[in-house]
């Protein structure tokens, strides 16, 4: 007889971008996300699983109106929610936001043989106020367009943790991944903090993350990294289209096997069209965010002097 194995089941949610109703995206360019949230609610059905978890970018200004309809959502799905946050978020508005007993900021979450750690990659840049209080910098603009900054406290916390725990496995949620891969994302130095973290962590047995409306996954120092889908928008960098929303889903094991799917809503309402020229030029590296949104804004003015 073979021997019977425990499993945990978790959904992740990431970039979910929630607008409190009349707003514009920042950007620009979003799905509906509350329709886009409503049709991954849909695909699970009535699934219940025994973690699910948010990884950050769930206001999509992190104002505190846009944290009332991320709750209001989120406390649809069924399960124990738990989140981290990520550059679109603001650190007072977040931990009031989602400060509600339907949604957990726990740091850590064990369950079975598992530790899950919730990692904050905005950590680097934050500032201590005049308490010692870690807060936003003074410019949001400056955590927006972040790509990651875990800070030596950040990493030394994450090391406690991982040998802090009785648990056999451990896997890690935050909003930035390791290592994207992609041009417009300069992934140093917050890649060469994950290279001098990850290889001390023995019981690491995956990163989950989101941050780069590109989902995949790939292996950083050996170590499986899962990137979800994006309710905002998503794109496919092997054919340089559109992407509809979607959401993840994985199976833990007792023996440490960590397995994941990503779920893509293709919807008449999200078509897989080609990117735009200026976006992939973004993506490749050969336009840089300042002149992207400088560009962004001649159009739009231009259209706006057209009557269009």
């Amino acid at each position: 007889m073979s021997q019977w194995c425990m499993t945990i089941s978790v959904a992740q949610f990431s970039d979910t971008h929630f607008l409190a109703e009349g707003e514009v995206a920042e950007g620009g360019f979003a799905y509906d996300t509350s329709a886009a949230f409503e049709a991954a609610r849909a695909s699970i059905g009535e699934t219940s699983f025994d973690l699910i978890a948010v990884t950050g970018d769930i206001a999509d200004h992190g104002r505190p109106d846009q944290y009332r309809v991320a709750a209001a959502a989120l406390a649809q799905l069924n399960g124990p929610i738990n989140v981290c946050p990520g550059n679109h978020d603001q650190a007072d508005a977040f931990t009031v936001g989602m400060g509600r007993p339907t949604i957990g900021t726990s740091r850590v979450v064990e369950l079975e043989n598992w530790c899950f750690i919730f990692a904050d990659s905005n950590a680097g840049m934050m500032s201590p106020d005049e308490t010692g209080r870690s807060v936003d910098p003074a410019s949001y603009a400056d955590r927006l367009h972040g790509n990651g900054s875990l800070g030596s406290a950040e990493a030394a916390w994450i090391q406690r943790m991982h040998y802090t725990t009785l648990a056999d496995h451990v896997f890690i949620w935050i909003h930035h991944p390791p290592m994207p891969g992609i041009a417009m994302i300069d992934h140093e130095p917050y890649g060469s903090e994950w290279t001098q973290l990850i290889g001390g962590l023995s019981k690491v047995r995956g990163v989950g993350a989101g941050h780069t409306h590109v989902p995949g996954d790939y292996l950083f120092e050996g170590v499986p990294v899962f990137v979800a889908p994006s309710l905002k928008n998503n794109f496919d960098l092997a054919v340089n289209t559109l992407l509809p929303p979607g959401y993840r889903t994985y199976t833990f094991a007792d023996d440490g096997t960590v397995t994941s799917d990503s779920h893509i809503l293709d919807d008449d309402r999200w078509p897989r069209h080609p990117m735009p020229p200026l976006v992939i030029a973004l993506f490749n590296g050969e336009v840089e965010w300042p002149e992207f949104n400088e560009i962004l804004a001649r159009k739009r003015a231009e259209r706006a002097l057209a009557g269009e």
